[in-house]
């Protein structure tokens, strides 16, 4: 999600595609924390490459105390500062419904769309929004060498990489931002070279496969037994959570 899409229909139609892919698999990376982490050891999420999205927060809205949503592109960051201050234009809405759904939830019942939205807002407020940089180490300045319980990143590394050897140098530098034993989570697209809204190519991608990315994940430390994955081939995409030795 390195990108600001200058195209509000453009970006638009990027933000539904990423929702629908998405807010599949992250309620219930979600539900399976609760489940295997006790509160203390789940206080902080750190978003790399959150984009123009708020999705982490709002899926993670009742799992931890503090979200750290981050970007490369400032008008990314801008526009999450919007949102924060309740200034957005973007309907946040009807993905929330989804997430609603997705939980098990009854979107129906009164407040609740807004009560989760304002849940998200406050974990954010109690994180922050910081620049995010892959390629330096720390990939968030801000952070000052803080490591977080849970490291999240969507769709971010394969579009910010040219080379699979700058891939996995960036894994490293941000799996610096995670705890031992904490949770890392990785959405990533499989075996493509260009990400698409449907009608345009919006940017080029490092083709991976599921193999080089598994690789790169063991390399910096990654427990292999303890990852969890859904491959969804028929969107050529992958998400998977996995411990930190």
């Amino acid at each position: 999600m390195f990108l600001y899409l200058s195209k509000e229909k453009e970006r638009q139609r990027s933000i539904e595609d990423g929702t629908r892919v998405s807010l599949f698999a992250l309620p219930v990376f979600a539900h399976l924390i609760v489940q295997t982490m006790r509160p203390n050891e789940r206080q902080t999420l750190l978003d790399i490459g959150a984009g123009p999205t708020v999705y982490s927060a709002l899926c993670f809205r009742d799992v931890v105390n503090e979200v750290y949503l981050t970007d490369y592109v400032e008008k990314n960051l801008d526009r999450v500062k919007e949102w924060l201050a309740g200034n957005t234009t973007h309907d946040w809405k009807p993905t929330i419904k989804v997430i609603l759904r997705t939980e098990g939830g009854n979107f129906l019942q009164q407040g609740i769309i807004e009560t989760s939205e304002e849940k998200a807002r406050g974990v954010v407020k109690c994180g922050g929004i910081y620049f995010a940089d892959v390629h330096q180490n720390p990939v968030v300045p801000s952070m000052e060498g803080r490591q977080v319980d849970i490291l999240l990143t969507i769709f971010t590394l394969e579009s910010a990489c040219q080379t699979y050897e700058q891939y996995k140098v960036c894994v490293k530098n941000m799996m610096n931002h995670l705890r031992p034993g904490g949770r890392f989570i990785l959405g990533s697209v499989l075996e493509d070279d260009e990400y698409n809204s449907g009608r345009s190519v919006m940017f080029t991608l490092l083709n991976l496969t599921e193999t080089k990315i598994l690789d790169a994940l063991e390399e910096v430390g990654i427990d292999m037994g303890s990852v969890k994955k859904y491959v969804l081939n028929d969107e050529g995409v992958m998400f998977l959570m996995a411990t930190k030795l």
